[in-house]
């Protein structure tokens, strides 16, 4: 009786962790501009004209309070100008933090610090960046 007891509260509690995650309570980072994703492959930050991606990551944790993760910081480097610019790539350590309520329903992250593990952008003076990010754009 007792284990059958136990069986059940198990399932009951492992139905309320499905619900919670297909109400879209879970959190999630806005991937590509318009939607909200859990684990994305790239993540745009400057949405106007793509000029600064985190790409290639490869997650370690998400989900919780933080997420984590490893990749490239892709970023157009505007010389001689933005338009005209060259893009360069650096080795980078992602940490995903204060997520928030968005208009879709969803808990996204909102901040993002970028930890240079080799090289840095030119005029990047710290071997660390925040960065906001946002809620996805209507359309």
């Amino acid at each position: 009786m007792r284990t059958r007891l136990l069986f059940l509260t198990a399932l009951a509690l492992g139905a309320v962790a499905i619900s919670a995650l297909a109400s879209g309570n879970a959190r999630r980072v806005v991937g590509n501009c318009r939607t909200s994703q859990v684990r994305p492959a790239s993540i745009v930050v400057a949405c106007a004209d793509d000029g600064i991606q985190l790409t290639k990551l490869h997650w370690s944790s998400f989900g919780g309070t933080t997420a984590a993760a490893s990749g490239t910081y892709y970023v157009n480097l505007c010389t001689p100008t933005c338009v005209a610019g060259r893009f360069a790539s650096f080795p980078m350590r992602l940490t995903l933090a204060n997520a928030a309520l968005c208009k879709d329903h969803y808990d996204d992250y909102r901040t993002a610090r970028v930890h240079f593990s080799a090289g840095r952008p030119p005029r990047q003076k710290s071997a660390t960046l925040a960065l906001s990010l946002s809620c996805p754009l209507p359309g």
